[in-house]
């Protein structure tokens, strides 16, 4: 806002020495007019001078004044014929009073009344080249407005286009059947990919529809046993109703599970960013690289879970289901990244990954094994009351704002060897399990300044007791 102020400052400054400087060329004051007839120049100088003066202030103004919609030329008000047809009469008094001064010093009469003719004649041509001159910026205005509305209506055309392209696919992702949907998502990924302005909303609807309620395939399954006589016939023509009716509802669920993998496909290869970390500064990005993307994938069931290099803006997938192995190596979370209630029924992979806003787990389920080997978490990271029931790996971890592992389960194997707590870690009523079933000890390795109480079950409880002076609870405002 202050350059922008400045500039008009500095637009309406030039604008009043561009007057002033007309004045002082036009009006005949005194000793001013005096020294203009002795020499011819000055005011064929000041006249450039303010010309020059007000066609930078107009460009000043232009360039500075606030963007918004394109609109067209304002209309010609009657103002403007009355300033032109002044330019014009000064234009044809300027030039005749300029040259009527030098003509008043010829020695002879003949040769002054020759002169005055002249200025006469010399002056009408100067008006006539003003008017010509404004001829010209009337042509020229013409044009603009010209290009404006084609541009306007080039513009209107494409809007037009890409939303009946947008309605279009949108409406094949409702269909019943599975290759007109996969159409309906291939024809939005190319309509993102076309159009950078829509790419949210895109990444939007793709989201929705993977937030919808789905069911996975069922596992077919076999009777055991046998029946004789009559009994067996009905059974089995049960049993053949049944599993037809089955499989028909299972043949529906594996196109769908087709199509949501190919759902998943397209953010994976829009939103993930090739480049490494140090390279993002200095190496342009990949063109199907969609950056600065928010998903909303909260509810959602993933089969794929294939995530590696994500890099979004913000990520909410809280209360999602990950139905196969979950892989966000190398991810960059630039926002809030949710996580709060998920569920990983296989491992998880987070190594690498690096969480620039807050990080939520809370109430987060990992059924396999979590790795976060070398995650950064640049701002708190909560995991309170999440379930850990395979090997939770946070060896080189950096957590430079607050860690809360409050409530935490840790069923398998708990690294935190070599994992960095720049801030407060809050482990007050974690559990970690010491030994397996068969009583052979865990391999566990506990956060800096934490300690694991055994008790009488083969279970531990986290507590910290160098640091007795610490509140038995976190904080009101950690969650």
């Amino acid at each position: 806002m202050g350059s922008v102020r400045f500039g008009r400052i500095a637009a309406y400054g030039l604008a009043t020495v561009s007057g002033v400087l007309l004045v002082v060329a036009v009006l005949s004051w005194g000793r001013l007019v005096d020294l203009a007839t002795r020499i011819p120049l000055v005011p064929l100088v000041l006249v450039i001078a303010s010309a020059a003066c007000a066609l930078a202030a107009g460009e000043l103004y232009r360039r500075t004044r606030p963007r918004g919609r394109r609109r067209f030329a304002p209309p010609i008000r009657w103002w403007w014929v009355l300033l032109a047809s002044a330019a014009v009469l000064a234009a044809v008094w300027v030039t005749t009073a300029l040259l009527l001064a030098q003509a008043a010093h010829m020695p002879s009469a003949n040769e002054r009344t020759k002169e005055r003719i002249e200025a006469v004649r010399t002056g009408l041509a100067a008006g006539a080249g003003a008017g010509a001159a404004l001829t010209v910026l009337l042509a020229f205005r013409r044009q603009l407005h010209h290009e404006r509305a084609t541009e306007e209506s080039e513009h209107d055309a494409d809007e037009r286009r890409i939303t009946e392209l947008y309605t279009k696919a949108v409406e094949q992702l409702g269909s019943p059947q599975a290759p007109v949907r996969l159409g309906g998502l291939y024809a939005l990924e190319r309509l993102g990919q076309a159009a950078a302005d829509h790419r949210q909303t895109i990444v939007d609807v793709i989201c929705a529809y993977l937030r919808m309620p789905y069911t996975p395939p069922a596992i077919s399954r076999h009777s055991k046993g046998e029946r004789k006589g009559w009994r067996q016939k009905v059974t089995r023509s049960r049993q053949a109703i049944r599993a037809r009716v089955q499989g028909k509802m299972d043949n529906q669920r594996r196109q769908e599970l087709q199509v949501r993998k190919t759902a998943e496909r397209i953010l994976t290869a829009h939103l993930c960013d090739s480049r490494l970390t140090d390279q993002r500064e200095t190496t342009t990005a990949n063109d199907r690289f969609w950056e600065g993307m928010r998903i909303e994938l909260s509810h959602a069931t993933l089969t794929t879970g294939s995530f590696n290099r994500f890099h979004v803006a913000e990520a909410n997938f809280s209360d999602a289901t990950f139905t196969g192995d979950a892989s966000f190596i190398g991810a960059t979370f630039t926002g809030h990244a949710l996580f709060s209630g998920a569920t990983f029924t296989r491992d998880a992979g987070f190594s690498d990954a690096s969480f620039t806003d807050h990080a939520w787990f809370r109430g987060a389920t990992f059924a396999g094994d979590a790795w976060f080997v070398g995650a950064t978490f640049t701002r708190d990271a909560w995991f309170s009351d999440a379930m850990f029931t395979g090997h939770a790996w946070f060896g080189d971890a950096t957590f430079t704002g607050d860690a809360g592992f409050r409530g935490a389960t840790f069923t398998g194997d708990a690294q935190f060897g070599d994992a960095t707590f720049t801030g407060h870690a809050w482990f007050r009523g974690a559990r970690a399990r010491l030994t397996t079933s068969e009583g052979t000890p865990l391999a566990c390795s506990w956060p800096p300044g934490w300690d694991v109480q055994p008790t009488t079950d083969g279970w531990g409880i986290f507590r910290r007791p160098e640091a007795s002076w610490l509140p038995d609870q976190a904080p009101r405002s950690f969650p």
